[in-house]
């Protein structure tokens, strides 16, 4: 392998994002463009990826009883940039920001370790291991929101320290972590830990089997503790479940199964998830919440989900818009559910049934259209009447979607 001119990389890539493709070589570095805004040099000893996604969202609800925080309008529910990659064969990185509301969020800050055949390492932001909607991405999830148990109780990104290993038809995770980047804390920052592990006895171009399990244990320490969700609908900010924060939280463990299968064009995909909290207020009962959700997908056009590591990938259309195709056309419904009822904790129940459409025009552009009926009973007392009755509600959404990503 030739010696590797660090000074000319600079230059060798400024080179190389001025073409379409080929190679660039400058004082003995060689750079190939290899994809769309990726690049390589000396077979691959240095990497570099510029992405992003654009998710343009608009939302029109129907309540009867509930006032929303936030009614129809429009959002950009997604605005991101990434710069990713890799340095020395073994030493991956990604940095990605949130553009969103008009502010700079971080979302993934990492570096990887993958130079042993056991494990990789990862330190820094990122998804910890719980769940398959959540540790599925954003641009290749089936409905525009995740399940509402998935929102209330999956870990999401924590800065921690994790490894991870997969096999032809299986995979694990564990990781230790904090708080997530830009959270306020109100005195020692809580800390936990959490496992997931899958596997896929028949793993398949267009078939597909998965079961997987995940558990996770934190300590809050002096910060509050609240499960909630929104009805599946970002645009308006109202939960219609919602505990609220615990009086004097302790520990707390959660428990996730997961399965899902895919049979050529149609696919089925379901979790179970439960949480057993335990606060250190005298008299106070500790309570258990758990919700779930299952739904059915069907591509029309012939396509099939595609299945990697432990978790859903991109679809590529046949027939895309512009090479003589009507894209890939999915249909899909959800029946989802949530309990944030037990003992003193009355954060109400809510089940939701969604029917959803997803045109693929191609690997990078899809268009979606989510119909949500809600069907509530939020025995939170920020919804009740003056009389301290519950404001049963049935609210249904009709919200699109407009995304793009590269």
């Amino acid at each position: 392998m030739r010696r590797l001119n660090i000074k000319a990389l600079p230059v060798a890539m400024a080179a190389a994002l001025l073409l379409p493709g080929g190679t660039t070589a400058i004082a003995d570095t060689v750079v190939k463009h290899t994809g769309p805004l990726k690049w390589e040099t000396n077979e691959g000893e240095f990497k570099l990826q510029v992405g992003g996604r654009i998710m343009a969202d608009a939302a029109f609800y129907d309540e009867d009883n509930v006032d929303l925080d936030g009614e129809n309008g429009t959002e950009f529910r997604r605005a991101r940039l990434f710069v990713a990659g890799t340095m020395y064969h073994d030493w991956d990185w990604k940095a990605q920001y949130d553009f969103a509301g008009n502010e700079a969020e971080i979302k993934d800050a990492y570096i990887r370790y993958t130079g042993m055949d056991l494990a990789r390492i990862t330190l820094g932001q990122f998804k910890q291991p719980f769940g398959l909607e959540e540790l599925t991405s954003s641009k290749y999830i089936t409905f525009m929101e995740r399940a509402m148990a998935t929102n209330a109780f999956s870990t999401s990104r924590r800065i921690g320290l994790g490894a991870s290993g997969a096999g032809d038809n299986w995979t694990w995770a564990a990781s230790v972590y904090g708080r997530e980047e830009g959270d306020d804390t109100d005195g020692d920052e809580g800390y936990g830990a959490g496992a997931r592990l899958t596997w896929a006895p028949w793993n398949e171009k267009t078939r597909v089997l998965h079961v997987g399990g995940s558990a996770a244990w934190e300590d809050p320490n002096d910060n509050n503790v609240r499960f909630r969700a929104r009805p599946e609908s970002h645009i308006t900010s109202t939960r219609m479940v919602d505990t609220g924060n615990f009086p004097d939280p302790d520990t707390f463990a959660k428990y996730g199964l997961e399965a899902a299968t895919v049979f050529g064009p149609f696919s089925l995909q379901g979790e179970y998830m439960m949480v057993q909290a335990q606060d250190d207020t005298s008299g106070v009962s500790d309570p258990d919440f758990e919700g779930g959700y299952v739904y059915g997908s069907w591509f029309i056009t012939g396509e099939s989900r595609n299945y990697k590591n432990g978790k859903f990938g991109r679809v590529s259309p046949k027939n895309p818009v512009g090479k003589g195709g009507i894209g890939a056309w999915e249909l899909a419904v959800r029946y989802s559910t949530i309990d944030l009822d037990d003992g003193d904790f009355k954060g109400g129940e809510e089940d939701n049934y969604t029917i959803g459409l997803n045109w693929y025009v191609n690997k990078y552009v899809r268009f979606m259209a989510n119909y949500v009926i809600t069907d509530t009973d939020p025995t939170s007392s920020r919804l009740q009447d003056d009389d301290g009755k519950p404001k049963d509600d049935e609210l249904n959404v009709f919200q699109l979607r407009a995304q793009i990503d590269f």
